[in-house]
């Protein structure tokens, strides 16, 4: 009861607090107050909460139905702590619980001045008290005889939990989705600002206000997707990072819609145009997080994304679609009534060689991006078609293209008039290393002319960004963060380009002990080692340990395979060697056991016919059911006999031969039989197929075996794995790193900024008695 009365609390109190900053934005600046107070009740209530769903969890209250369900006594703290976002109740919980952590921080800064406070605040508590609302009717508190009053007794407990999907038994699982969430949440300020903006029908300061928190947004967001891309090229086994799914898609939309309003934003800053566009789209991104949401946790994805949740339930389904309905119509209602308002503060239209055409159209080709994504990820909910990868690739690179070549060149074109002459001089030495680059590309294996263009493009992107990024720190100054994100996305599509389009893939079958060559490498089997994971001590996992060779240097890769009790299913995991201009992979595909007896010696033979056999000719007579002639219990206890009557001719005698397999707890024991005749064959009895004569009738597999020609020993088992050669990721992973660096110095040059051009009001106070003191003495002078 305890979770559920403070999610209640905070829910009332978040009402209220709405009312306060409602009356305050209508001119009753007494109740800034109320909504003040009644805010930090709703960020304690919802933080308060999540520490107590986060107690019952550690502490293994498994009388709760979601502690029960996604956690149990044998993971360790760091993936016990991540079953709190693990299921649908959790996450819900973690996206209030950030946004009221990051309401904190937001209402510390509007509070400090003229700063949009009792507009911005009066949204941001509206988008609470839909996720308080939301994790209401979809509690993590509830008891497992709430949540199964049919198959569960009152003041039942468990004891032990159902455990965490071993899919998501991994490292990222600990930061990957509270990076996502946060990202999230953060999308949530600018929005708030963006509509606090137009209730008091002011268009500029929120402008400047939000660009930090757009920043954080991108980079936070940007790096949780790009986490998720990790994790499932080092974990899910089938060698990629990005498989345009519905759900990752979700999440990439909003974090296009955000960069591209980050650019038309700055162009605001600095002519006063683009204010409809950077109202639009900072509302958007955040109306397309509330539709990530829906897609996600609604359940319609459910066949079409292996990430989806399943059904919430026809009340939770409805509250998120009032949720996104709400605030689409509040965005739509609040330009539609200040339209006319919103008129650009230029003098004169901005000619096509200026930085602000630029970035205009940086932003266009951005939201174009977004629009294909979107389109793509939206049909299944319309149609049972499933857009293949095929579609985003082909659509998007042409985007990417004048996107690099936005990139490259704006940079070295000025606000207002650009002189051509200097224009070109800047980009003769960038446009040269780009071009001879490219042509040792094309040499050592670069061959599609579309990607060749793709990587020349990105290539002077990266040229111009690094070379003024080196002169700004020449000259100790601090705002060259664009430039580091300019130059990791630069680096992150010729990464694309290495590891997506030339990745080389084969599967090798290695027999144990039995060395195969691919790609220049020696790969060799040499045996399974069984470990238990200190996570899942229910099921016995096995490292597959594979030797890799090359130049005298070996390595070995240990992929994974196991049969997990928790899905019933074989889980895999790939193993990788990280070399400085490639990736070697490895996935597990099978483990195929050693047969006894070659093909070539195995017949199968039809009951009343005769069959030639080397210098013999055998006749299939009649099974013989052995014990299972006493009944079903033997089969049932594992231990019983089957067998085969043959008849067997070898040009000189005739004998009649009773073939039989033993088997012993079920494993089946094939027993060697030989004519008295003629010893030259053993003959095997394998298994038998029952059928009516319309469907074929009767066949028994035999094994035939000379010991002097074929060996019955068997042979070492063989793994079947997929390698794969995986060139340039690396550069892919550092343009990733290199675009949250930038995001992350580009706040800081922003928050300075700020506090700069609108200084707190307690500082303002400070200053006034200086000032006073000040002018008697000049005059006593």
């Amino acid at each position: 009861m305890i979770g559920k009365a403070l999610i209640y609390i905070a829910f009332a109190a978040s009402i209220i607090s709405m009312v306060g900053f409602f009356l305050a934005h209508t001119g009753k600046e007494n109740y800034l107050k109320v909504g003040r107070i009644f805010f930090h009740v709703t960020t304690i209530g919802i933080i308060t909460a999540s520490l107590y769903l986060l107690y019952i969890i550690l502490s293994h209250q498994f009388q709760f139905a979601y502690v029960w369900e996604e956690s149990s006594t044998d993971l360790q703290l760091p993936l016990l702590m991540s079953t709190f976002y693990a299921g649908q109740e959790g996450s819900f919980m973690l996206w209030a619980f950030l946004t009221a952590v990051i309401g904190i921080f937001l209402l510390n800064f509007v509070s400090k001045g003229d700063r949009l406070e009792p507009q911005a605040m009066l949204i941001y508590t509206l988008v609470l008290s839909f996720l308080t609302l939301i994790i209401i009717l979809k509690s993590p508190f509830n008891y497992i005889w709430e949540a199964f009053p049919k198959e569960v007794e009152y003041g039942f407990t468990p004891p032990e939990g159902r455990g965490l999907n071993p899919l998501l038994q991994n490292f990222w699982m600990s930061i990957h989705p509270p990076t996502l969430f946060l990202g999230f949440s953060s999308l949530t300020v600018p929005f708030a600002f963006a509509i606090g903006s137009l209730l008091k029908n002011e268009y500029q300061k929120w402008v400047t206000f939000s660009v930090p928190w757009i920043l954080f947004s991108g980079g936070i967001l940007g790096l949780g997707i790009m986490m998720g891309g990790y994790w499932a090229y080092g974990v899910l086994g089938w060698g990629g990072y990005w498989a345009w799914d519905p759900v990752e898609n979700s999440s990439l939309i909003p974090w296009i819609i955000n960069v591209a309003s980050l650019h038309t934003i700055i162009s605001q800053k600095k002519t006063g145009g683009y204010k409809k566009t950077n109202l639009i789209l900072s509302i958007l991104a955040f109306l397309l997080v509330l539709y990530s949401t829906f897609l996600t946790r609604s359940g319609i994805l459910g066949e079409s994304s292996v990430h989806s949740f399943v059904d919430p339930g026809a009340l939770v389904y409805l509250v998120l679609v009032i949720f996104i309905s709400s605030f689409t119509l509040i965005s739509i209602i609040a330009i539609a009534f200040r339209f006319k308002s919103l008129k650009d503060l230029r003098s004169e239209s901005a000619h096509f060689l200026t930085k602000e055409s630029f970035l205009f159209i940086g932003a266009l080709l951005l939201c174009a991006s977004g629009l294909v994504v979107f389109v793509g990820t939206s049909l299944p909910i319309f149609s049972s078609a499933k857009v293949e990868a095929a579609f985003y690739n082909k659509m998007n690179i042409p985007v990417a293209i004048f996107l690099m070549i936005t990139m490259g060149i704006s940079l070295y074109i000025e606000w207002k008039q650009t002189d051509a002459k200097k224009f070109l001089n800047n980009l003769i030495l960038p446009l040269s290393l780009a071009l001879i680059t490219t042509i040792v590309l094309v040499i050592v294996g670069l061959t599609d002319i579309l990607y060749i263009v793709f990587a020349f493009v990105s290539l002077i992107a990266f040229f111009v960004n690094a070379r003024l990024a080196v002169r700004i720190i020449r000259n100790g100054k601090l705002n060259f963060g664009g430039m580091f994100a300019h130059i990791g996305i630069a680096l992150f599509f010729l990464g694309v380009i290495g590891s997506g389009r030339y990745s080389e893939e084969t599967n090798l079958s290695l027999e144990q002990d039995v060395p195969k060559e691919a790609f220049g490498y020696k790969f060799t089997y040499v045996g399974a080692t069984p470990f238990m994971d200190p996570n899942n001590k229910r099921d016995t996992m096995y490292a597959f340990n594979v030797k890799v060779e090359q130049d005298n240097k070996e390595v070995t890769l240990r992929p994974i395979m196991f049969m997990s009790s928790f899905s019933n299913g074989v889980m895999k995991n790939p193993d990788i060697a990280n070399f400085t201009v490639k990736d070697l992979y490895i996935s597990p595909m099978s483990l195929e056991e050693p047969d006894q007896f070659p093909k070539e010696n195995v017949y199968e033979l039809k009951r009343g016919e005769k069959t030639k056999i080397n210098e013999l000719e055998v006749e299939f007579i009649d099974y013989d059911f052995g014990t299972m002639q006493k009944g079903g219990k033997e089969m049932a206890s594992g231990n019983y006999t089957l067998g085969a009557i043959i008849k067997v001719n070898d040009g000189k005698n005739t004998e009649t031969l009773n073939i039989k397999t033993q088997f012993v707890n079920g494993a089946p024991m094939p027993v060697p039989a030989v004519m008295q005749s003629n010893s030259k064959y053993n003959f095997y009895f394998l298994n038998m197929t029952v059928m009516g004569e319309e469907k074929g009738g009767s066949v028994a597999k035999i094994a035939v075996m000379d010991p002097m020609k074929n060996n019955t020993k068997a042979a070492g088992e063989t793994l079947v794995v997929s390698a794969s050669i995986k060139p340039f990721i690396s550069v892919l992973w550092t343009g990733v790193l290199m675009l949250f660096a930038g995001f992350i110095l580009s706040i800081f040059r922003r928050r300075k900024e700020i506090s700069m051009k609108y200084p707190d009001r307690i500082e303002e106070k400070k200053e006034a008695p200086k000032a006073q003191t000040n002018t008697p003495a000049k005059k006593k002078k």
